[in-house]
């Protein structure tokens, strides 16, 4: 069962199918650092007007580095493919690229 929309209004539901393509390469370092690349593609088919639509279509770019066995930081950039349509606006589907930093501490 693949969602999508916005359950609180607008277009929103489960297709009937889905499709999914998922890429990654990534790269460890000796020295901590681990570099990645990675594309998403996830396709609906059947959604309530019948319709076959991208719900998820981006690059990401991406790295973390490991101070410590016990501290990781990490940094990620998405490049989002999809463009804004009457579908993305109707079922409130977001077309902005994304960043995201992020610190853990593993005990």
């Amino acid at each position: 069962m693949t969602p999508y929309g916005d359950f609180s209004e607008g277009l929103h539901g489960f297709a009937e199918k889905a499709h999914n393509l998922e890429l990654v390469a990534q790269y460890q370092f000796d020295f901590g650092l681990r570099p990645s690349i990675g594309y998403l593609r996830s396709r609906i088919d059947g959604d309530q007007t019948g319709g076959s639509h991208d719900i998820k279509k981006y690059f990401e770019l991406g790295a973390s580095y490991n101070f410590s066995k016990n501290i990781l930081t990490f940094i990620d950039y998405r490049i989002n493919l999809l463009s804004k349509d009457d579908f993305t606006r109707v079922a409130r589907i977001s077309t902005d690229n994304i960043v995201a930093l992020g610190m853990t501490y593993m005990f």
